[in-house]
Order: structure tokens, then C-alpha cells, then sequence
């Protein structure tokens, strides 16, 4: 159980390369990264599961929250020096990390992006995914709005409960890559489609309650307000802070797509037909699986939604994806083409080997 410590444990370490300074952040990035890929590659796969209920698990999911919000209080920290705030001046130890008197280059703040954008994205909104499928006005379920809340990114759970697994694998859902699709025109058609599907869910739920969509019962507008306090209270470190802030939501939106791009592509599912292990690629890397709370075990999740992650099985059959996600994401953001190649002789087999009659035409029809 306590390996799924690995991510708050990792995200503190950073906190404190954070108060170290830029070369410590950029020492973290590559090692960090490193540690990631490599584990993956040397270390043997995770097959374990736990089959009763754990609940300790969920106080892992819930100080992903406040060690995050601690993240941002580092970003606010960058920009202090240029827009002297006495509060935080008056807080400032000399002897201890004087964060806010340094002065920062352009690469200084590329590699406080990637790494926070790497948390935010990486941990905070895998986090925020698995504590969406919690039950509505449960603690769990409010912790994830305030996760998605920290990318600006509501739409996200709505279309991901509501939509991606309903249509997961056919050309309606907007977050499964289809064949020969590059990664870039699909992070705008993917982020375009979410936004537009959570909105008219959100209209369609406030119409049968007789209430207009342009309300504060909306979920999309209450997840943005909290965004908006989030921003408010970086921007009192200036514009410093504000460029490092969105930067960061930029990258972890670019990861989350990338993500959405891997789990699924080129798969297909005749629409109304039964989801099943084969409509995902799977992956029971060790330290991907341990550090993304079970993610990786893509096909348990779509076959049991309801699942805590815990419980996900690692299907050992399922379509396997080639290497572990921090890997594959890299890859796929700077060798897209070679993917798509690679991936290939992936979908040969999946068409040879897991593909029904009705998904083989299917694949005919739209390969054309």
C-alpha cells in the first residue's frame, strides 16, 4: 500500500528543489524523468491488487490537493521580489530559501514549467479523474473539482463521465484518436469537442430542472470560479508569476491530451456494443502504474468505471501499450510520425487478434 505514496512524495521533493532554486528544479526534471522511464523499463511489472476495501488509499488522492495549492504558492513566490509584497517579505527566513529575491532567466522559468506542468497535469488531474468518479456531494468528488479547477480545465470530468465512457472507441467521442491521426490536430479536436459536449450536457441537465445554463448551477462555471480565486491569488506575484501559472496549465493540458491520445488510438467499437478490455491499450509498467494510481490500467478502467483504483485488475491479456506513459508521451510529442509507425504493427495485431467481424468492417469503412 504504501507505494502509492511515490507521488506525494515526489511532488514534496519538488516543493523543495522549488526553494533550492532553478538548478535543483532542472536536476529534478531529468531525474526525475530518468527514474521514471528507466523504472519502467528495468523493473518488473505490477500485477498486484488489492480486492477489498481500502479507504486509507483515498487520503493519498486527497493531499495531491494541498501539496499542489503549496505548488502555487511556490509560483507566487517566483514573482515577489518584482512585486514586493510585505505579507511574504515579512514571512521570508534569509537564512532559510529566499525564493523571491532571485532573479530568474528564461530558461529558469522553462524548467519550473515543465515540471510543474509535468504535476499539475501528470498527478493533479489523474488525481482529479479518479476522485470524478466518486459519487456527486462526496468529499472525494468535491476534491476533484478543485483539482480540475487548478488547469482550468472543467469540462474535463463532465465529458470524460458522461461521454467518453459511453462512446469510448467510436468516432462520437471526441478523446479517442482515430488511425493515422497526429497528435497535435487531435489535442485542438479533442480539447474543442470536450468543451462543446460538457456544455451541452451541462444546458441539458439545467433544462430539466427548469434553470438557464448561464447560472451558477452549472458545474463548468463553478469550477472556473474556483479557477479564477486560484489566479487571483497568483497574481499577487505579479506577471512573472502569471506567465509561469499558465505555462504550466498549457503543458499539463498538452499531457493530459497526449494521454487521452495513447490510451486509445486507433481502437475501434461498434456503437451500443458492449466495452470491453480490448477497446483500450493497457499498460502494467511499475512505476507508471504506481506514480499514476493505476491509470495505465486502461482496460479495467473502461470495463468497471465504478472502480477505485485500487481494485483494477492488471489484465494481462488486454492490447499492450509498448513502453510506460511518461515514455510513450515523449515520444509521441517529439517523434509523433515513428509513433504512428510503430503503432501500426500494434494495430495489425490488435485487428488480427482482438478485432470482432462487425469492428473489422468498421475498420474498412472508415479506412477507405
Amino acid at each position: 500500500m504504501l507505494k502509492y505514496c511515490l507521488a506525494p512524495i515526489l511532488l514534496s521533493t519538488l516543493l523543495i528543489c522549488d526553494w533550492l532554486g532553478p538548478q535543483a528544479v532542472w536536476c529534478f526534471f531529468f531525474g526525475f524523468s530518468a527514474f521514471v522511464i528507466i523504472g519502467d523499463q528495468i523493473i518488473t511489472n505490477d500485477h498486484s491488487q488489492f480486492r477489498i476495501g481500502n479507504t486509507k488509499l483515498n487520503f493519498i488522492l486527497y493531499l495531491i490537493l494541498p501539496l499542489l495549492l503549496l505548488k502555487l504558492f511556490n509560483m507566487t513566490l517566483i514573482g515577489m521580489g518584482d512585486h514586493g509584497s510585505i505579507i511574504f517579505m515579512i514571512l521570508a527566513d534569509d537564512t532559510l530559501f529566499n525564493v523571491w529575491d532571485r532573479v530568474y532567466s528564461g530558461f529558469d522559468l522553462f524548467g519550473i514549467i515543465l515540471t510543474s506542468g509535468l504535476f499539475l497535469g501528470g498527478i493533479g488531474t489523474v488525481a482529479g479523474h479518479e476522485l470524478v468518479h466518486r459519487k456527486k456531494q462526496s468529499f472525494g468528488f468535491k476534491v476533484s473539482n478543485w483539482l480540475l479547477a487548478l488547469t482550468w480545465d472543467p469540462a474535463f470530468g463532465i465529458e470524460h463521465v458522461h461521454g467518453h465512457h459511453k462512446y469510448v472507441a467510436t468516432y462520437q467521442d471526441p478523446e479517442t484518436a482515430r488511425r493515422n491521426e497526429g497528435v497535435y490536430s487531435f489535442i485542438i479536436r479533442s480539447t474543442l469537442g470536450t468543451l462543446k459536449n460538457a456544455w451541452k450536457w451541462e444546458s441539458k441537465r439545467l433544462a430539466q430542472l427548469g434553470l438557464s445554463p448561464i447560472s451558477l448551477q452549472n458545474q463548468m462555471f463553478q469550477i472556473y470560479l474556483r479557477s479564477i480565486i486560484l489566479t487571483a491569488a497568483i497574481s499577487l506575484g505579479g506577471t512573472m508569476s502569471l506567465v509561469v501559472y499558465f505555462g504550466s496549465v498549457l503543458w499539463a493540458k498538452i499531457m493530459l491530451e497526449t494521454v487521452n491520445y495513447l490510451e486509445h488510438y486507433g481502437l475501434v467499437r461498434v456503437a451500443g456494443a458492449a466495452i470491453e478490455p480490448k477497446h483500450s491499450w493497457n499498460s502494467n509498467h511499475m512505476v507508471s502504474s504506481t506514480l499514476l494510481f493505476n491509470l495505465t490500467r486502461h482496460s479495467a478502467h473502461h470495463e468497471k468505471s465504478n472502480l477505485p483504483f485500487w481494485k483494477l485488475e492488471p489484465y494481462k491479456d488486454a492490447p499492450m501499450l509498448p513502453n510506460g506513459y511518461l515514455s510513450m508521451l515523449y515520444f509521441i510529442l517529439l517523434l509523433p510520425w515513428k509513433y504512428r509507425e510503430i503503432m501500426e504493427h500494434k494495430l495489425a495485431d490488435w485487428d488480427a487478434n482482438y478485432a470482432s467481424e462487425q469492428e473489422l468492417e468498421l475498420i474498412r469503412s472508415i479506412t477507405k
